[in-house]
């Protein structure tokens, strides 16, 4: 299988069929984006960065690669390169980090720990998207946010929630 990205597609998932020696489309994203960086996560799931400063994680539906095209040759040629035929990627998440992503990898920010996916900006900033370990994680982090909000004045002064 490869993952193929471009700058007005978004991301497409090809794999090769030896029978007739071509790359079949296995699937293609819903919503064109243009694509600076992509890293592969597992074998169904590829995380993407776009030139609007966005990460996006995108997964292979279940089932989608068995009936992507119909490769026997029964199919007339105009209708399996339709656009409603082929399966769609579905976007499991979404992160609007601020600038043009310009590379991302799999790393383990301590010896032994979970992976994390860090990415870097045009401007330099370098970052991570952490997964939670556990629901008690996400509930830490939600109420600090809360507490955060609360107890922290803002730079500006104004109150974005007024």
């Amino acid at each position: 299988r490869a993952y193929a990205g471009d700058m007005t597609r978004s991301v497409q998932f090809v794999r090769y069929d030896p029978a007739a020696n071509r790359l079949v489309l296995a699937a293609n994203d819903r919503t064109p984006r243009p694509v600076t960086c992509q890293e592969v996560l597992d074998l169904n799931t590829v995380a993407v960065g776009d030139k609007f400063g966005n990460v996006s994680v995108l997964r292979l539906p279940r089932g989608a690669e068995a009936g992507a095209v119909d490769v026997s040759g029964n199919r007339a040629l105009w209708d399996s390169a339709r656009e409603d035929s082929t399966p769609k990627l579905d976007a499991l998440c979404h992160y609007h980090v601020g600038e043009i992503v310009t590379g991302m990898t799999r790393a383990s920010l301590v010896a032994g720990g979970a992976e994390v996916l860090v990415y870097v900006t045009v401007s330099g900033r370098i970052g991570a998207l952490v997964p939670f370990a556990s629901r008690d994680d996400a509930e830490f982090y939600s109420s600090l946010e809360g507490c955060l909000r609360t107890d922290a004045p803002r730079p500006t002064g104004r109150e974005p929630q007024a």
